[in-house]
């Protein structure tokens, strides 16, 4: 009897096509007469709907990382020429490093007051590039300062650099412990 309640729900009655407002009526019926089972339909049908919308998606990812790893091959010759060129030993400070430590110096040695007024004028100045914006006028003490400060901390890191250099061909100098 149950076979042919199903049978019934899937082929029409009078062996016509099933339009929208048949198949809706169908639906409604299998899930009042069945609501356990097409409860459990409906999940399986969404999760099979969302692992085949992740599953595309994955593909895509993957299709564009292929594609783009092989544009990076191409330019990896250039790449490792460049950054060869531009690359700093390990532990060398660069001039941006050095002036993000003196920036934060800065920050850090300034009131409150002073530290909105500068990132009031430093959003001005690097926000909108390309403008005079002190017109002719000094550039305003804390960029003097930063500017400074992170030339003390570049001759710091050339000095400290050049001690390490002279204490490694001194062979009485310990390496173990420094």
């Amino acid at each position: 009897a149950e076979q042919s309640k199903v049978c019934r729900i899937i082929l029409s009655s009078d062996n016509q096509p099933l339009t929208m407002s048949k198949l809706a009526r169908q639906l409604k019926f299998y899930a009042e007469t069945y609501p356990k089972a097409s409860s459990a339909a409906l999940i399986g049908g969404t999760a099979l709907a969302f692992a085949a919308v992740v599953g595309f998606i994955e593909v895509q990812d993957i299709m564009e990382a292929k594609r783009h790893a092989a544009v990076k091959r191409e330019q990896n010759v250039n790449y490792t020429e460049e950054a060869q060129q531009s690359t700093t030993s390990a532990g060398e400070v660069t001039p941006q490093e050095a002036q993000l430590a003196a920036m934060l110096e800065n920050a850090k040695n300034s009131s409150w007051q002073d530290n909105l007024r500068n990132a009031a004028d430093a959003q001005e100045r690097f926000m909108l590039p390309g403008r005079d914006v002190d017109e002719g006028n000094e550039k305003p003490e804390y960029i003097k300062r930063i500017v400074d400060r992170s030339e003390e901390i570049l001759q710091e890191d050339k000095a400290r650099k050049e001690k390490e250099i002279e204490e490694s061909k001194d062979p009485f100098t310990s390496r173990f412990w420094k």
